[in-house]
């Protein structure tokens, strides 16, 4: 028996787009870090992957955490994240999700549940891992997992067909995240 006390999965999603966004805020080196890496790309594809490759790459995955208010869910200022060149999970979707902003994209935190999906009748906060997205123009929107220091991949193929939550003013519904197709994983073996 699952019980919650959640209105619904867009309240939720809500909650964490304002627990996250006055962290997101840009500072000065986070402008000239974005305009660095977006400059001679009018692609908003290319100028997402600039910045994933920078967040995922620059910025060290560092299972340490101080904070008081909300563990495991608010991030810590997305310039102390850049200045310190470090920062847990969330700490880099928040820091992704800002770039984008910065970069003229549409960049949002997301909630992401590492295990098996959860119950889209019953709206609960227990996801247990944070990624961040990009809506483009084109109405697509693609997750992106920055923790993986050595992948170029967006979203790594183990959090295919999992719950997720995108963070928006606005609120979303629960969603599953893509499946990485079959084609994408073959082996030769001669």
């Amino acid at each position: 028996v699952l019980v919650s006390t959640c209105e619904d999965w867009p309240a939720i999603s809500r909650w964490y787009w304002n627990l996250c966004r006055p962290r997101m805020a840009p500072c000065d080196e986070l402008r000239r870090v974005v305009a660095e890496l977006v400059r001679g790309r009018p692609d908003e594809r290319a100028r997402a992957d600039a910045l994933f490759t920078f967040v995922s790459q620059q910025i060290r995955y560092l299972g340490i955490t101080a904070e008081s208010e909300a563990p495991g869910y608010e991030p810590h200022d997305v310039t102390l994240t850049l200045q310190q060149r470090h920062g847990v999970c969330r700490d880099k979707a928040a820091l992704l999700a800002a770039m984008a902003i910065e970069a003229s994209l549409h960049g949002y935190p997301v909630l992401i549940h590492a295990g098996p999906r959860l119950d889209p009748d019953v709206p609960m906060p227990l996801f247990n891992h944070a990624i961040a997205a990009i809506r483009f123009s084109d109405g697509t929107t693609s997750l992106m997992d920055p923790t993986d220091e050595a992948t170029r991949e967006w979203l790594p193929p183990y959090l295919g067909n999992r719950s997720y939550l995108l963070a928006t003013p606005q609120g979303e519904p629960l969603r599953t995240s893509p499946v990485s197709p079959a084609v994408s994983n073959l082996v030769r073996i001669v």
